[in-house]
């Protein structure tokens, strides 16, 4: 049997918009600690921000795909 870890009614590119977004704030977060750790603070902190557009995409396309889902 073939089982779906999506729910029914949830669209593909919701699926992809977690992962793509997921990969940007893993990427984010690990660029930021290793230049932290090099001792750059402020390319460390530009880093750490880039995390906050791949939250926003991940959050934006959740938001839409349930707002699509409950009308």
């Amino acid at each position: 049997m073939l089982f779906s870890h999506m729910p029914d009614g949830l669209p593909p590119y919701v699926l992809v918009a977690r992962i793509g977004s997921i990969l940007g704030m893993s990427f984010a977060l690990a660029i930021g600690l290793l230049l932290l750790i090099g001792g750059w603070l402020l390319p460390s902190l530009i880093a750490f921000l880039c995390f906050i557009p791949s939250f926003a995409i991940m959050a934006f396309v959740e938001r839409r795909a349930a707002a699509r889902r409950g009308s």
